[in-house]
């Protein structure tokens, strides 16, 4: 993670993937990084006095965030995820109806590509033997246990073979059990990474904190 302090011009550019003086500095001015430079050609140093806005900075060099990601939601989604062990356990869906209550709009696609950077980089752990179940329809949610979970499926089957169609058995079980059932796995946080997630916690709380006090 990129902090303030003294850099070399090819130390920055590994770190930026900038080619050249002009490049660098235009990232650094898109990632809102305060610096001085002095020198010329490879004698070239940079001094980075500040990172005013370090979980967007986090978020590109890190998890390899595209500079034109909508970072405010970003931040959202990552300050309910790490904060709230229920809604990191809940499934995509549900996310999505729990953030748009509070009058946020996060689509399930959003949700999945930001919590994929997770899985990516290590973050967290989805193979695992823990699972969430419930019935879903539209934008309703139920939550259950496996138990009425695996009854439904199996009246389902049952359905299946007594010659009746597939659409016809999902809608019996919609109106049986308010939806379709459905199962996730919950995730686990990766111990190895409790440092990084730490530090993405923090900077996330001091970007929240800071857009308050504008």
């Amino acid at each position: 993670m990129l902090e303030p302090g003294t850099y070399g011009r090819a130390e920055l550019f590994a770190i930026l993937g900038a080619k050249d003086k002009t490049a660098l500095e235009r990232k650094m001015n898109r990632y809102s990084i305060d610096f001085t430079s002095s020198g010329r050609g490879n004698n070239l140093v940079y001094e980075i006095k500040k990172l005013r806005d370090p979980f967007k900075v986090f978020a590109i060099l890190e998890l390899g965030c595209d500079g034109n990601t909508d970072f405010r939601k970003l931040r959202l989604f990552y300050y309910h995820y790490f904060n709230d062990d229920y809604f990191m356990a809940m499934p995509d869906e549900v996310k999505e109806t729990m953030l748009r209550k509070e009058d946020k709009t996060l689509s399930r696609q959003t949700i999945a590509k930001y919590t994929q950077r997770l899985v990516f980089h290590n973050l967290i752990e989805r193979n695992t033997s823990e699972y969430i179940y419930y019935f879903a329809y539209k934008d309703t949610q139920r939550q259950t246990e496996k138990a009425e979970y695996s009854q439904a499926w199996r009246e389902y089957w049952a359905d299946r073979h007594n010659g009746i169609d597939s659409m016809t058995a999902i809608f019996r079980m919609r109106a049986a059990y308010g939806g379709v059932a459905r199962k996730q796995a919950i995730p686990e946080i990766n111990g190895i990474y409790n440092e990084k997630i730490e530090q993405l916690k923090n900077y996330i709380q001091q970007s929240i904190e800071n857009e308050i006090q504008e």
